[in-house]
């Protein structure tokens, strides 16, 4: 997992899986974890990216309303 630094604020930086690749049009996505401190962005981060995850999977299994949710929650929690 990466976490990077745009323009003073830290975001996950990951691929897509492939598996993902039917329900999410990026090959990376990029999440702000709205904070400049690195230690705080590497602990949101797999959160972050479990709930993204979930998002896609309800996708795949047809769930679009519950995965934009959690995609939306997702972001919330950067």
């Amino acid at each position: 997992m990466s976490v990077v630094k745009r323009g003073g604020v830290y975001h996950l930086r990951r691929r897509v899986p492939v598996r993902f690749q039917s329900v999410e049009d990026r090959t990376s996505v990029y999440v702000s974890l709205k904070t400049d401190s690195e230690t705080m962005a590497k602990a949101k981060a797999p959160l972050v990216w479990e709930r993204l995850v979930k998002a896609w999977e309800d996708a795949m299994a047809g769930q679009t309303g519950d995965s934009l949710k959690k995609f939306e929650q997702a972001q919330k929690l950067g």
